[in-house]
């Protein structure tokens, strides 16, 4: 199904006529709602793709803040959203359902984030910083320190894929590693709290996706073959 936001950007150009920055588009995890860069507005705007209601969910934006944007993100269950920028390093949380929008001061990039908290950092580029559990009620609990950011967040915060060797699903609240991943198996990403998606170059008429249990690790074949345009999302 194709879905058309008429007023989403895409791209925006910065000091050159001929360079452009990507602007981040979020698709919750169920597929439900999408967040975007509205150009008339100049805010992003998350939109129900049932009902067709739209929210804000930042104020509007500056050139300087649109120009910095670091990552848009949204929880397991569509409801929050949050959207970092560099200029001033904020973030904005809103709640779709209620329209509420808190402004993190000090949070340059949300990793991911649930009802009342999210994963995030003060460091705006993503490399050699310290990540936080950032309540919204201000308190903050170090997650670890001087490593990168972490790339593939299940949608709840329960786990995250480390792709070292061996690429593994660690225990956001401990650092546990709690599975290793198939070696033969790459491309992982989370199609819902406790199930991965992987691409298997192994199958022998062609690329095809595989499912993992992250708890018991076992692999369930779903017969989907592999396109590198496919999200995937726990429908509800």
């Amino acid at each position: 199904m194709d879905i058309e936001l008429r007023t989403a950007a895409s791209h925006a150009r910065s000091m050159s006529i001929y360079d452009t920055d990507p602007i981040p588009i979020e698709i919750t995890p169920d597929g439900h709602r999408v967040a975007y860069l509205d150009v008339r507005e100049l805010r992003y705007l998350a939109k129900d793709l049932r009902s067709g209601f739209t929210r804000p969910i930042t104020p509007r934006l500056t050139t300087e803040e649109i120009l910095a944007i670091t990552s848009v993100a949204s929880s397991a269950d569509s409801r929050h959203f949050a959207v970092s920028t560099r200029e001033n390093r904020r973030t904005f949380v809103t709640d779709f359902e209620t329209g509420r929008t808190r402004t993190l001061n000090q949070v340059c990039w949300a990793y991911g984030l649930t009802g009342d908290s999210l994963m995030g950092s003060a460091g705006c580029d993503g490399v050699g910083v310290s990540i936080d559990a950032i309540r919204f009620d201000g308190t903050a609990t170090r997650f670890r320190s001087e490593e990168e950011r972490p790339l593939d967040m299940s949608a709840d915060l329960r786990w995250y894929i480390d792709f070292g060797e061996p690429t593994s699903v660690y225990e956001t609240a401990t650092g546990r590693r709690v599975r290793v991943l198939p070696s033969e198996l790459s491309e992982f990403q989370w199609a819902g709290a406790d199930t991965l998606v992987a691409r298997d170059a192994d199958i022998e008429d062609g690329d095809d996706y595989t499912a993992i249990d992250a708890r018991t690790g076992e692999l369930i074949s779903i017969g989907i073959p592999y396109s590198d345009s496919i999200v995937f999302g726990k429908v509800r």
